[in-house]
């Protein structure tokens, strides 16, 4: 097997029909493969963070180069090694999701963030919307394998509670299973 270099790669700019062709376009010209990607759009912003694997004589500064002359100038672009780790950077556990909903103040997302802080809870994924007066704000949690979900969840709703938010976590296979359409053989991948 050839050797190969990894990277992580991120990019940010005003959003455009044809960012996500123009990014990818750069990688493969570079002999590279995608393996993680992440793509959304916020607030009319494009933002986009993957991992890529290129031949071993691919630099960042060749990917960087590569990307800053296909897109606009108004485009910030990050690229670096992506080291193997020897072990998770965070402690494993099962998924759940996390949902609160209530008035749009500041510091409520720092006030989730901190209790998932406190609880060793990891935010894989993170989203805001807004419904006319009400924030909604869902995230992808994975708690440690040891904790003690009903005290996580009983904790997390008397602390949004506080705030005016109503708040719940369930395992992502519930969330699946009453947000979803389809049956549920399919849901849980069975």
């Amino acid at each position: 097997m050839p050797d190969i270099s990894r990277y992580v790669i991120a990019v940010l700019l005003p959003d455009r029909v044809g960012a996500l062709r123009d990014v990818t376009a750069v990688i493969v010209e570079l002999q590279g493969n995608i393996a993680g990607i992440r793509q959304s759009v916020v607030d009319g912003y494009f933002s986009l963070i993957f991992t890529s694997a290129h031949p071993a004589g691919v630099t960042d500064e060749a990917i960087y180069h590569a990307l800053a002359a296909r897109l606009e100038p108004a485009a910030a672009i990050v690229v670096r090694a992506c080291q193997a780790l020897s072990q998770p950077p965070c402690a494993r556990g099962a998924r759940y999701v996390a949902m609160t909903c209530g008035p749009d103040r500041p510091g409520t997302i720092h006030a989730i963030s901190a209790f998932f802080v406190e609880h060793g809870i990891n935010i894989e994924d993170w989203q805001v919307e807004n419904e006319g007066a009400e924030v909604i704000y869902t995230a992808q949690v994975v708690l440690p394998a040891a904790a003690d979900f009903r005290a996580v969840q009983e904790a997390f709703r008397a602390r949004m509670a506080v705030r005016d938010l109503s708040a719940s976590i369930c395992h992502e296979n519930i969330f699946r299973a009453t947000n979803e359409v389809g049956p549920i053989k399919h849901l849980l991948g069975k």
